[in-house]
This record gives structure tokens, sequence and C-alpha cells, in this order.
């Protein structure tokens, strides 16, 4: 391929799985929003339920559910995230885990391996999918009554970005979030993705009759967004206080929504 070719990649997020866990498993501000997902995950379904995951990218947190003794089918759109996932379930002799390529618009397609005790999808998934509302319905048909459903998305306003990218004078980045319409993430040259933000309350609605939402909270109101890695890796001690403020605050009303994810907990509802 000649240099100034740009790549053509089947799925947005294939451009990105290679490098994908040196920034969001492996770094400092990576591993520290993780582990707020995580304590949520361990409290949220016991030992033998069977989860299905959507947007499971490299298999951490499918890994995961399956050290705590669950049993995990794990979906991506990208055949890539999917690649790198099926070699760290080898590695970790991850059992428990079954990965599919299958795109968040066909999971109806699991008809078949239902019903589940409950579903997650970490880290931003959610924000990509192209239509939330048939989202909900499609996955209520796939779950047990009273299932629950954690679900993390990138929060309609993060003081972080805001803050961070108006102190370097990009004004258009700083309130991309607010946009009604949603923005194009560039992830590599080629590679695109329509992306949106929507509020609680928002998404309350939008998952409803299907699904009630019991609870939710921040997940990364202190410590930045993973693009400030190069920057908090010289203040170490800061970054020691904001993953401990995070775990008081992370659900104190007012200051969550300001977070950089939100983790939101839905139960389904008999409909």
């Amino acid at each position: 391929m000649a240099a100034s070719q740009t790549p053509i990649y089947a799925a947005p997020f294939d451009a990105i799985a290679a490098d994908y866990d040196k920034v969001f498993t492996y770094s400092n501000i990576g591993q520290a929003q993780r582990l707020s997902v995580w304590r949520e995950l361990k409290k949220a379904f016991p030992t033998g339920s069977r989860v299905l995951e959507l947007g499971c990218g490299t298999g951490v947190d499918a890994c995961f559910l399956a050290e705590q003794g669950l049993n995990v089918i794990a979906c991506d759109s990208s055949k890539e995230m999917i690649r790198v996932a099926e070699r760290r379930v080898r590695d970790s002799a991850a059992e428990k885990v079954k990965l599919r390529v299958l795109t968040a618009e066909n999971i109806s397609t699991l008809s078949d391996q239902g019903p589940f005790d409950g579903a997650v999808s970490n880290f931003g998934a959610p924000n990509c999918f192209e239509d939330l509302k048939q989202f909900a319905v499609d996955l209520s048909t796939l779950l047990k009554p009273k299932a629950t459903v954690l679900l993390c998305l990138m929060g309609p306003f993060c003081m972080w970005e805001v803050v961070w990218y108006l102190s370097h004078r990009q004004l258009q980045k700083a309130f991309r979030r607010q946009r009604r319409a949603g923005v194009n993430g560039r992830l590599a040259p080629g590679a695109a993705i329509r992306m949106h933000y929507p509020g609680v309350l928002s998404l309350a609605r939008t998952f409803a009759p299907e699904f009630r939402l019991v609870s939710w909270k921040g997940v990364g109101l202190f410590v930045p967004p993973s693009y400030v890695e190069s920057w908090i890796t010289r203040f170490p001690k800061f970054l020691q206080f904001a993953f401990r403020m995070d775990r008081l605050l992370d659900g104190c009303p007012g200051i969550r929504v300001l977070s950089d994810h939100i983790l939101l907990k839905f139960q389904r509802e008999d409909v």
C-alpha cells in the first residue's frame, strides 16, 4: 500500500484495536476508571450468572467477569478487537467466555442463546449505538425478568474535558458533548464513527418501559479522561487523590453528572 493511501477498515474500531489496551487498559487512568466499574460488576451478578456483553473490545471485562465465576457471551462489531480478545481469553484460560463478532443492532440473532441473567456494556460503546431505543427493545427479549443491565457511557458534560480543551484553546472540542445531533469521532485516518452523549433522564426515558433505571454514578469525576494520561503521570500523588475522591463522591447528586463516564444500572421490567 502506498504511503499516501488511506487505510480501509471493515469497522471503525479495527483501526485502534492494536493500541487500545495501551490507552484504556494498561494506562493509569484506564486502570483507575475500570476499577470503578468493576466494583459495580462484582456486586451486580452472582456466581454462575450468564451475562451478555456488548462492545466487549479487547475482552478485558469479559475475562474479569469470568474470573468472578460468570459465563459470558462477549460481542463486538470489530473483528480486530475480537482477534485481540481471543488472544486474551486464550492466554488467561477464560473458558467461560465465548466471543462473537456482532453489532448491537443485530443482538436479536442471539435469541437462541438466552435468556441471560444480565447484560453489560462498558466505556462508551452505547454512545456509538445507532438506535438506543431499538437496542433496548431487542435486549429486553434476551433477558430474564428483573435482570440487571449495567451501561457505562461517556457523559453529557465532562468538567475535565471542558477545562482541558479550553486551556488548549480548542473551543469546539471543549463543548462537543453538548451537540444534540452528535459528533463524528475520528479514531484514525479513514476511521470515524458518529457519537451521541445522552443525559441520564433521556436514557431513562429511552429504555422505558422495557427497563427501569435503578441507580447511577459517575466514573472519572476527579480522575481525568484518558487523553490526559501524559500529563497526569507527572503527578502520581494527584492521581491517587483523584481516585480516592471518586470513590467518595461518584454517587453524589449534583456533581456526578460532571464525570467523564456515567454508569447506569437498569432492571428489566415485565412489559
